[in-house]
């Protein structure tokens, strides 16, 4: 993100603008829907990468207090995937570059719906920060 600000910086015109799409510094959620509640069963730990986020936010500060950028919007949003079994989730797991997703989320699980895994919808919860900035 550090060095994409600055490139950013190069190339908008004044007035252009620059729309930042990242995850929040939250974990992501793991949460089992069943028919008669949903479930949180734990977290995905995303630590490893919230060095980057102060990297990137401390970047964004310097650049707004420089007077090069001004904020225009920012919003949280969630970002959810469903799975519909242990399998998928195994996958997911298997995507994850630095996060790290505890075992006892898939013991937890497997234990849940060992009457009834099609009743169940397995819920990655993950939170969105969108922000816009004009260039000055």
């Amino acid at each position: 993100m550090v060095r994409a600000l600055s490139e950013a910086q190069r190339v908008l015109k004044a007035g252009g603008r620059l729309i930042d799409l990242r995850p929040t510094m939250r974990n992501r959620r793991v949460e089992l829907e069943l028919p008669s509640a949903t479930l949180f069963i734990g977290e995905i730990d995303s630590s490893s990468s919230f060095a980057d986020h102060l990297a990137a936010n401390e970047a964004l500060d310097e650049a707004l207090a420089a007077g090069d950028l001004e904020l225009e919007h920012e919003t949280t949003f969630p970002y959810l995937s469903d799975l519909d079994t242990l399998a998928d989730l195994r996958d997911f797991q298997a995507g994850l570059r630095r996060s790290v997703m505890p075992e006892s989320i898939f013991a937890r699980i497997a234990a849940l719906t060992a009457d009834d895994e099609d009743g169940a919808l397995i819920r990655i919860r993950r939170e969105m920060q969108i922000t816009r900035y004009r260039r000055r």
